[in-house]
């Protein structure tokens, strides 16, 4: 499990609008090159929050991303 990168995905979609558009338009496209588990890119890819705070992700960082709410 990569606790640590996903915590770094999370912090990304939270600060770089950018990045949560490219997120928005393609979540495995803009994924990918980062190192996650198989699990933990589904769970970023459907956007299931409760699957990715038990995969380790911050529960702060999961509920501050602005609109990824309804992803």
């Amino acid at each position: 499990m990569s606790r640590y990168e996903t915590n770094v995905v999370l912090y990304r979609l939270k600060k770089d609008p950018a990045f949560r558009n490219r997120f928005r338009a393609d979540p495995r496209g803009s994924l990918a090159g980062v190192e996650l588990t198989d699990e933990e890119r589904d769970a970023f890819v459907r956007w299931d929050a409760r699957k990715l705070n038990e995969l380790g992700g911050s529960l702060h960082l999961l509920i501050s991303i602005p609109g990824l709410d309804g992803h």
